[in-house]
């Protein structure tokens, strides 16, 4: 090779954008769904698990109330495909001021008990610290379930790096101000309250599901919000590390063909095949309705305060981070005529990437 052959190579290599992960298996699962042992689901931890497994899904936990269901425990079916797999879990009820912590990928039963308090940055901190100290990671559940929680409940909690943005199961008060005007500050507001501070935090979807014997628009019912993980391997701990470091996707509709995130690039494409067969099986609630939406793709690139830096009508985008970006999200939208005179929307959030990360 010439001196100008190395030259021109080694300024060619510069140029290549450098991503967080090379892995390229995709992954989808769910965090968040209950039994009968909940008291309030109707189905059992073999049923919940053949539903997910039958429905193509490739890992889940079953998060039950202040229970531990040990994976091996649960008899899985008879032709089990290779690639799907239960995560040991446990949904960390904290109570007397309802907060709700998943722990994910825990080695056994934790304390749900906490002192008699009225702070739920307090809990958050003690779920935080067990699930820890457990071997798991920690996801703050539906923020704007009956918990009510704000960005200013979790200011000052350490080691704060996931929640759910997206949760199936109290979908209205997981989306955006503009659709419904009278509901507090949405989860995507609190998510960017904590990355304009500098916090990394990552966003889950999840079902919470409690019903699998009834289905309806006022049912808990599941595959209505779910995570896409990219890992080497399909395992525990390999499906958590990814997540650590926030290599998925939240979605409710949208499955993504690419989704790579880099200090200076973030690129994102849309499968609009697998999109198109999945919301076309999804039931007709699935969706967000609007009377006001272009139909067809958006993507939109989001950053501090929650502004958007970019927008494009379409199935694929990239974005050139600034220097004044201290993070980049996206989030994809997809809009379909509904009826007459509605739309619904479906979304997927990719995860943030942090300047110099």
């Amino acid at each position: 090779m010439t001196s100008k052959q190395f030259f021109v190579t080694l300024l060619v290599v510069s140029f290549l954008p450098v991503w967080i992960t090379a892995a390229e298996n995709w992954y989808r699962g769910n965090t968040h769904v209950h039994t009968a042992l909940s008291g309030h689901g109707d189905s059992s931890p073999e049923f919940v698990a053949k539903w997910y497994h039958n429905c193509g899904y490739n890992f889940l936990i079953l998060s039950e109330h202040n229970k531990f269901i040990d994976p091996k425990g649960v008899t899985l079916p008879e032709d089990k495909r290779e690639d799907f797999i239960l995560i040991p879990g446990q949904e960390i009820t904290g109570k007397p001021v309802g907060v709700h912590t998943t722990a994910m990928n825990i080695d056994g039963l934790i304390d749900w008990t906490n002192k008699e308090t009225d702070s739920k940055g307090y809990v958050i901190q003690d779920h935080i610290r067990k699930t820890v100290e457990a071997g798991g990671q920690p996801i703050l559940n539906h923020p704007h379930g009956g918990s009510s929680i704000t960005s200013e409940d979790i200011r000052l909690v350490r080691d704060f790096h996931m929640m759910e943005l997206y949760n199936a199961n109290t979908k209205r008060n997981n989306l955006f101000k503009r659709r419904y005007l009278n509901l507090p500050l949405t989860s995507e507001n609190i998510w960017d309250d904590l990355l304009t501070e500098g916090r990394r935090v990552y966003g889950v979807g999840s079902d919470d599901a409690h019903m699998f014997l009834k289905v309806g628009p006022n049912e808990t019912n599941a595959g209505l919000g779910w995570v896409m993980v990219r890992s080497d391997r399909l395992d525990p701990d390999s499906i958590t590390d990814a997540m650590k470091r926030g290599d998925f996707y939240a979605s409710n509709g949208i499955m993504l063909k690419t989704c790579k995130r880099g200090p200076k690039l973030y690129v994102v494409e849309v499968d609009v095949e697998k999109t198109r067969d999945l919301v076309s099986i999804l039931p007709e609630w699935a969706g967000l309705e609007t009377r006001e939406a272009k139909t067809g793709y958006r993507i939109e690139f989001i950053g501090p305060g929650g502004k958007t830096l970019q927008a494009t009508n379409g199935p694929e985008d990239s974005y050139s981070l600034k220097k004044l970006d201290t993070y980049a999200r996206v989030r994809v939208v997809f809009a379909r005529k509904k009826g007459n005179v509605m739309y619904e929307e479906f979304y997927a959030w990719g995860q943030p990437v942090f300047s110099g990360n």
